[in-house]
């Protein structure tokens, strides 16, 4: 890699880093170019070479985001063992709630940004979407052993659209929210609700 290269691919680095700090501390509304360029020394100009707008960033952040929750998810496995498949579920849904109460302003910006309607979302970023789900499909299913891969993964993202929205609703403090000292309790609830319903389906 030439210089050249180089010092862009560590200006992109530094700026995906500054804007990622400033969503974390302030929120994705507030992020502005103007800043970021001071935050790294370099013109607004500089942003928009780099990048091809400022959602573009963001999306950049997003997919790091996106990979800090496959690392913890994948992590709460590593430390239940042998656990059996329901408490696996339960796990990795606390996991997600846990991660999402204590990284919310990231977390809002990866699920909740509102891009054009006809931005084109990168094949890396639906790719990081749904490598979530696979943490869900292997133990979902032992409680859909008669089902093909596809419904299975259908149905994990069913099940995580109901986690997803509970957790949504309790950090915009809704009041048909679950209230947030409330939500790995209920969480749980669900999880194990859900995958009665399944069991029962299959008897």
């Amino acid at each position: 890699m030439s210089k050249v290269a180089e010092r862009k691919a560590r200006m992109r680095t530094d700026l995906i880093e500054s804007a990622e700090r400033r969503i974390s501390e302030q929120g994705v509304a507030r992020l502005h170019a103007r800043e970021l360029a001071a935050d790294v020394g370099c013109s607004v100009g500089t942003i928009y070479n780099l990048f091809e707008d400022l959602d573009a960033l963001i999306l950049h952040v997003s997919f790091r985001t996106l990979k800090r929750i496959d690392d913890v998810m994948e992590a709460s496995m590593d430390d239940v063992g042998d656990a059996d498949a329901v408490s696996r579920m339960v796990t990795l849904g606390r996991t997600y709630c846990d991660f999402a109460v204590a990284n919310s302003n990231l977390w809002a910006a990866l699920f909740e940004h509102n891009l054009p309607a006809d931005y084109p979302l990168p094949d890396w970023v639906l790719e990081g979407q749904l490598s979530l789900f696979r943490h869900i499909e292997a133990p979902l299913s032992f409680y859909m052993p008669s089902s093909d891969r596809e419904t299975v993964g259908r149905t994990a993202r069913s099940l995580f659209s109901m986690v997803h929205g509970m957790v949504s609703l309790s950090l915009e403090r809704r009041i048909s929210g679950v209230n947030l000292d409330m939500l790995d309790e209920q969480t749980e609830f669900m999880i194990r609700t859900f995958v009665r319903g399944l069991k029962s389906d299959q008897a």
